[in-house]
């Protein structure tokens, strides 16, 4: 029996829902192996501790345990509900505020876990759209409060959030809160770190914490841009995402297709085209021409191109690429 299967059993022994056959189950596996407490999301947690609580509490008539077997299945409740209240007033890492704002907002949460080899699209109340990747794991509010539009994630998805300024839509990872009105954008969770990478609007990240605020430990992302925060360290690194999207619509995009054009207006071009910065060390480009057809390149191949061919390099560091080496001069 893995974690998993362990706190189902616990749950449904608790409500009065357990089968003969599960019920003996749970009793070999507490009598062969120590009380333990499975990985949970943050409202699951608290949902178990209540559920627990009232079960505990409750003057419910069911067919016991046997005594033995009780005494350890309280031991088991009472562990888990300890395990909650350190996890609530003790552990300064948790999304103690967040939760607390989730869980008095909710009515009832559903959870979409991705078990096939595609993304599986979710539409939520809002309209908001969700392409969750496989092996992921998303839990959402059947109806979002009054405040805010708050969902927990286990993996990787993509948001297309509906925009609404009174009501802040927030994912919430392990360690990370990233936090938009309308917009779009891609977050994946892994075990030693969180990656969010932004496709249009802007989109706040910050570590999450006991005040659950973000001027300790955060950053405005804008499109194209991306970070990686690490869990151990609690380090954010700022860069460009791999393939830069056009900022601009169809009937609005340059065409890049250069006959004998500076340079230099070519990198202006660029950086208005995909919302990058692009600097250049010095006058390299101050002679330099462009003659070359650029269309249905990717950005950063669009960008070497050009290089190559005036004698220069470019270099990411953090948002910012920066060009710099002879030039034409």
């Amino acid at each position: 029996m893995n974690g998993s299967d362990y706190n189902l059993l616990i749950e449904k022994y608790l409500s009065g829902t357990v089968t003969l056959e599960e019920e003996a189950m749970l009793e070999k596996y507490l009598e062969e192996n120590p009380v333990h407490s499975p990985e949970l999301l943050p409202y699951e947690k608290a949902e178990i501790g209540n559920r627990i609580r009232k079960r505990l509490f409750a003057n419910t008539i069911r067919k016991p345990l046997r005594p033995m077997y009780f005494q350890m299945l309280a031991a088991a409740a009472f562990v888990i509900i300890s395990g909650l209240v350190l996890y609530f007033v003790r552990d300064k890492n948790s999304s103690m505020t967040a939760v607390t704002t989730a869980l008095n907002d909710r009515k009832e949460a559903f959870e979409v876990r991705n078990t096939s080899r595609k993304p599986q699209r979710v539409t939520l109340e809002d309209g908001s759209e969700i392409i969750l990747q496989p092996n992921s794991k998303l839990s959402y509010p059947e109806h979002f409060g009054d405040r805010k539009r708050i969902v927990y994630l286990k993996g990787e998805a993509f948001f297309k959030v509906k925009r609404n300024p009174a009501k802040p839509f927030v994912v919430s990872t392990d360690n990370l809160a990233t936090q938009v009105l309308g917009t779009s954008f891609n977050v994946k969770s892994h075990a030693r770190s969180v990656e969010v990478q932004v496709a249009t609007g802007k989109v706040s990240v910050y570590e999450v914490g006991e005040s659950h605020a973000a001027s300790k430990n955060g950053v405005i992302l804008t499109p194209n841009q991306k970070i990686i925060f690490d869990k151990a360290s609690r380090k954010m690194e700022l860069g460009i995402v791999k393939n830069p999207l056009m900022l601009k619509t169809a009937a609005d995009t340059p065409a890049f297709n250069f006959t004998e054009v500076p340079v230099a207006a070519i990198m202006e071009t660029l950086e208005s085209t995909y919302g990058i910065n692009i600097v250049v060390e010095g006058d390299m480009l101050k002679n330099c021409l462009f003659t070359g057809d650029l269309n249905d390149l990717p950005m950063f191949q669009q960008l070497q191109l050009i290089c190559k061919s005036v004698n220069v390099e470019y270099e990411q560091r953090g948002t910012s690429v920066f060009v710099f080496g002879e030039g034409c001069l």
